[in-house]
């Protein structure tokens, strides 16, 4: 295992440097992002030199990319360029945070309802609690995000009047005491967790129901229930886990949805998340966020996988790395 896993990530390298590579040169593309400035009038041609000498943007593209790349993995990212000079560390660490809290809220909302509730489907199947949830999935598949959060903001948030409809905390309440930050903050996470599970819950329900049905038909499952084993050990101990391997390879790829993900809810519900950032810095062709937005996900997609590779080995026993 150890062996495998070094062999991995001195594999991740070069795929970690395509990546930046391709990152880079697909924002390249889009255009000068001191043209804007060009056309101002009150902006003098010697100040736009200037700022581009400042930013690198006067150097040969590869000079730039090695630049930007070391920049990067030495965790020197810049300042944004139209966010007022702010420090990129400082836009992205406090979009960051507020991203994997929904996202990873919504994530283990999703897990812990969908995988359970897909099995108990696949093991009483054709019945009126399959057909509700099947119904359930695929209106949750089928249900736009942005139409589902509106639906539950009208609801919830203008009719009844429960839960706040936008923002991540009640405006003032910083300096009040933990606990009532936290239940504060609580509130304002309902409905954007709520729509962001709809579509991982009703996926993993599928994904867990298909697969305990292919599995609980094996041979070996056969066998265990003719040797008189409890129906409650040949499900546990001899069927779940292979289930569960379909579940592992949805859960590592979900990862990079955890940042990128939520860009529609995080607007709908005013977050100011990494989806957000990414959009707007795109948008106003802000690079220096951009390209760290983008790289971000782009790596945690590389590391989902790996997570992914290693969790099959310890759902399933067939698998040896050595």
């Amino acid at each position: 295992m150890r062996n495998y896993l070094i062999r991995r990530i001195l594999q991740m390298i070069p795929l970690f440097l395509g990546v930046a590579l391709v990152t880079f040169g697909v924002l390249s593309l889009v255009g000068d992002p001191f043209a804007q400035m060009a056309i101002n009038p009150r902006i003098r041609p010697e100040d736009i030199a200037r700022l581009k000498h400042a930013w690198g943007f006067d150097l040969p593209w590869y000079l730039r990319f090695f630049k930007w790349f070391w920049s990067m993995i030495t965790g020197n990212w810049g300042v944004s360029i139209f966010a007022g000079g702010k420090p990129v560390t400082e836009l992205v660490g406090r979009a960051i945070t507020y991203t994997l809290r929904f996202s990873i809220a919504s994530l283990v909302l999703a897990f812990i309802i969908g995988v359970p509730i897909g099995i108990y489907s696949a093991l009483h199947q054709y019945t009126f609690f399959d057909y509700f949830f099947t119904f359930f999935a695929f209106f949750g598949m089928s249900m736009p995000t942005f139409w589902f959060g509106f639906i539950l903001m009208m609801i919830f948030g203008l009719r009844l009047g429960w839960l706040p409809i936008g923002g991540v905390m009640t405006p003032g309440i910083e300096t009040a005491p933990f606990v009532v930050r936290f239940f504060d903050q609580a509130k304002y996470m309902i409905l954007p967790v709520i729509v962001l599970s709809l579509f991982s819950m009703a996926s993993w329900m599928r994904y867990a129901r298909s697969s305990m049905l292919e599995v609980i038909r094996m041979d070996y499952v056969r066998t265990a229930r003719a040797k008189g084993l409890p129906e409650r050990t040949v499900i546990f101990k001899h069927a779940l886990r292979n289930a569960l391997i379909p579940i592992v390879t949805l859960l590592g790829l979900s990862l990079p949805g955890i940042i990128s993900g939520a860009t529609i809810t995080e607007t709908v519900f005013s977050i100011p998340g990494m989806g957000r950032l990414t959009v707007d810095a795109m948008l106003s062709n802000d690079y220096p966020v951009a390209m760290v937005c983008l790289l971000l996900e782009s790596s945690l997609l590389i590391i989902g996988n790996l997570i992914a590779d290693l969790l099959y080995a310890v759902v399933d026993p067939r698998i040896r790395y050595s």
